[in-house]
């Protein structure tokens, strides 16, 4: 329908995963020419765009997630559909690897704990997300429909101060309860087995965890009085903080953005203050 809209029939329509993904991402693209609109998630995504960027090949792109595809090689492939996915797992990660998260530091964090969370805070919660990671690629290699959502951080994690810990036996139980279509032969047994296997291949934390969950545990973090002048912190505050904190400079030092200028270029489109890059690399 917009495709066929006469205000969309000079614009490039660039679709991402949902709602958030067009707050973070409209301020980067926003120019005359480009319009960012939402989807109902990566399945849906990818599924429109086998058909999109064939039918439109000049008027259509989008950017997802790379979730655990950067980790099976397959992240590349969705290019030839127009798919341009994240340099690590998620576009939560990518701000969180970007001066995003120093300012989201400086805003909620006690004077006394500033420099020690600009130190160590990604790190910490990188660490500590990783076997939830573990979990989750896992489930998605072995197709194994563990149920994720809607989990409860605080029942699973002990924070004290800087200290980070999961409770795993806890965790995979939980999924185990809550997982009605999982296979008859996942168990508890299975579950740890395989996680000491994937742990072993020790891929990249960017890669292995998902952004969400660390903006879990950095909202659990910044619940405790000694560190946060805001105890009220959960995990969409964190999100938000990092998304209005993300310029788009920042974006132009990722190799997302070196993919989907190409791309934009080839359309005629630059991107923003960074058009001469994009212009450089069409020409390149």
């Amino acid at each position: 329908m917009l495709f066929r809209h006469p205000l969309y029939r000079d614009k490039v329509i660039i679709i991402v995963e949902g709602g958030s993904d067009v707050r973070l991402f409209r301020g980067i693209f926003h120019c005359e020419r480009t319009q960012v609109e939402p989807i109902d998630g990566k399945k849906e995504l990818l599924s429109a765009m086998n058909d999109l960027s064939i039918e439109y090949p000049e008027q259509v792109l989008a950017i997802c997630d790379a979730d655990h595809e950067n980790l099976t090689g397959t992240a590349k492939m969705a290019e030839q559909y127009s798919v341009y996915m994240t340099d690590c797992h998620d576009a939560e990660l990518m701000m969180m690897q970007s001066p995003a998260l120093e300012s989201f530091i400086y805003e909620y964090s006690t004077s006394e704990y500033i420099d020690t969370m600009k130190k160590s805070l990604f790190d910490m919660v990188l660490q500590a997300a990783y076997p939830i990671g573990i979990l989750r690629w896992i489930n998605y290699e072995k197709k194994l429909n563990l149920n994720f959502k809607g989990l409860n951080f605080n029942e699973f994690s002990s924070i004290d101060n800087l200290d980070v810990t999961i409770d795993m036996q806890f965790l995979v139980n939980t999924l185990l309860e809550r997982s009605r279509l999982k296979p008859p032969f996942v168990d508890y047994t299975y579950l740890m087995s395989e996680i000491d296997i994937y742990t072993q291949r020790n891929e990249n934390g960017i890669q292995v965890c998902c952004g969400h969950d660390v903006a879990n545990l950095i909202a659990i973090i910044y619940r405790q009085k000694s560190i946060s002048t805001d105890r009220n912190t959960d995990v969409k505050k964190v999100e938000l903080a990092l998304r209005l904190s993300y310029q788009k400079e920042y974006f132009f030092d990722t190799d997302l953005f070196d993919r989907v200028s190409r791309r934009l270029g080839k359309f005629g489109v630059s991107i923003g203050a960074n058009a001469n890059k994009a212009m450089h690399a069409t020409s390149a």
